[in-house]
């Protein structure tokens, strides 16, 4: 029996706190104390780089969790024991102050009594009754606590499946709102193409209108022009001539010069001019407009983006950030607080090339930590370098390779800005770069896992830049490419 009970407790031993179950793969933390694995791996933030004890509460490195060898022992060999060894044996239960046999239990005491206890002063008045007729009651409230138990279950099951149905109907509507704007946009550019096709056709056929319209004149004007100056050649050869021979062939040319009179035509016909005009006024009146339009959506796009960028949680816009130092190229300098990185102003030569699988070679980048595979994470790095220096920023997926040749696109698992002096570019398909037109020293970069968006905005002026859509195939990180000698990026938070 003895045997019986340390068996008994020994299994109690191996429970493990958090889930009440038998400890699975036993881990120990710094304060001592014992848990599964998966369970105090789960416990708390997952991105913390340390945790709170649930037993005691003393606060723990995350990496300084270690499987117990001993008790992945222990475990194995109590679940190999016979279950029969586990169950305690039925003994007969007898007073220890008179050496009876208990048969009644007492409700106020929840002690068991024997037939002298049951009529001592101590228990008179007490509510005992028959152990089994005890234990049956108990067994009622224990049935009733089951059945309530049971109930909170099947709710809670079905709270799960609306909520997931909510998620499945607010991720259509997502989807649906995509392709609305999608079709906005394409819309629109199909108008403002339509509208420019036209009014350059318009002014095309103007043009050869106005064309046609110069040769006649010219045409006209030189014809006229030819026919004074033979007039006036012709008067000019008879003023030498003698008085005689003069006033016998002169008579016929002085008519002719005095009736010429030059017939001016019109250059552009006053229906091209007023074509001309129209064109014009269609002209002012659009640009007119898309000058009032482009002046209302970028200034309601700026309420909207600040009211983003404002409305994300502290912990959202506020998870620290630090450089992990194991992936630096060996030309990156990484400062102690792991928040600051400078390519170095002679970098080495690129020649064999490093072993350490986990380091970039030879692109000289580096990652930062924690990664990303749930949730939201927000960040901000300042460039800083000759000439304002020259680097790419963005995130990164897991899977991309660390060394050879790497293609800095979304096919390829990067979603990133490259920012050189005064130019900042997003660096979208194959070989292709979307120029911004902003000079920028501060980028801020939001992810969104869930959603698959990687937004970048202006961390000076809270502007949006530009935003990535991707479905991203696993955990994330932050991602730094630099590329002029002397730079340097620090991060915040």
């Amino acid at each position: 029996m003895a045997h019986q009970q340390f068996t008994g407790k020994l299994q109690e031993e191996m429970i493990c706190p958090i889930c009440l179950d038998i400890l699975q793969d036993p881990a120990t933390i710094d304060c001592g104390h014992n848990f599964c694995l998966s369970c105090i791996t789960q416990s708390g933030e997952a991105a913390d780089s340390v945790l709170k004890c649930p037993l005691c509460n003393k606060i723990v490195k995350r990496d300084t969790i270690t499987p117990n060898w001993l008790l992945v022992n222990l475990v194995e060999k109590i679940q190999a024991m016979d279950p029969s060894d586990m169950q305690p044996e039925t003994e007969e239960l007898r007073c220890l102050r008179h050496g009876e046999k208990c048969h009644y239990f007492c409700e106020v005491d929840g002690k068991f009594l024997c037939v002298v206890c049951r009529e001592s002063k101590d228990h008179k008045t007490h509510n005992t009754t028959l152990i089994e007729e005890a234990a049956q009651n108990y067994q009622g409230q224990i049935q009733s606590q089951i059945e309530v138990l049971q109930q909170k279950e099947r709710e809670i099951i079905q709270a799960m499946a609306q909520g997931e149905h909510c998620i499945k109907v607010s991720m259509y509507q997502v989807e649906l709102e995509k392709e609305m704007v999608i079709k906005a946009f394409r819309q629109l550019r199909k108008v403002l193409k339509e509208e420019k096709s036209f009014l350059l056709s318009r002014i095309n056929w103007l043009g050869q209108e106005i064309s046609k319209g110069e040769k006649l004149y010219v045409t006209s004007t030189k014809s006229q022009l030819n026919y004074l100056r033979k007039l006036k050649d012709s008067l000019k050869s008879r003023q030498c001539l003698p008085p005689g021979q003069l006033l016998q062939v002169i008579q016929p040319y002085l008519p002719r010069s005095e009736a010429f009179r030059f017939l001016n035509p019109t250059p552009v016909s006053m229906d091209l001019e007023k074509k001309l005009s129209d064109i014009k006024s269609r002209h002012d009146s659009l640009t007119k407009s898309l000058k009032k339009f482009k002046d209302i959506l970028q200034a309601d796009s700026k309420k909207d983006k600040s009211k983003f960028l404002s409305g994300l949680s502290e912990e959202d816009r506020k998870n620290p950030l630090t450089l992990d130092a194991a992936s630096a190229h060996p030309d990156l300098i990484i400062s102690q607080d792991l928040k600051t990185v400078t390519l170095k102003p002679v970098p080495q030569r690129v020649c064999a090339g490093d072993t350490d699988p986990e380091r970039f070679y030879p692109f000289r980048c580096v990652l930062g930590l924690p990664g990303l595979c749930s949730g939201c994470q927000t960040w901000e790095a300042e460039l800083q370098g000759p000439e304002g220096g020259g680097c790419v920023v963005g995130v990164a997926s897991e899977l991309v390779p660390r060394k050879g040749m790497l293609q800095i696109e979304p096919l390829s698992g990067f979603w990133a800005l490259r920012i050189a002096g005064s130019e900042c570019q997003a660096l979208t398909e194959t070989g292709t770069r979307e120029d911004l037109s902003v000079c920028l020293r501060k980028v801020g970069v939001h992810v969104n896992h869930e959603c698959g968006k990687v937004v970048f905005y202006d961390a000076t002026t809270s502007n949006h830049l530009y935003t990535f859509h991707a479905s991203f195939p696993g955990q994330i990180f932050p991602f730094f490419r630099l590329l002029v000698p002397g730079t340097q990026i620090t991060l915040s938070p």
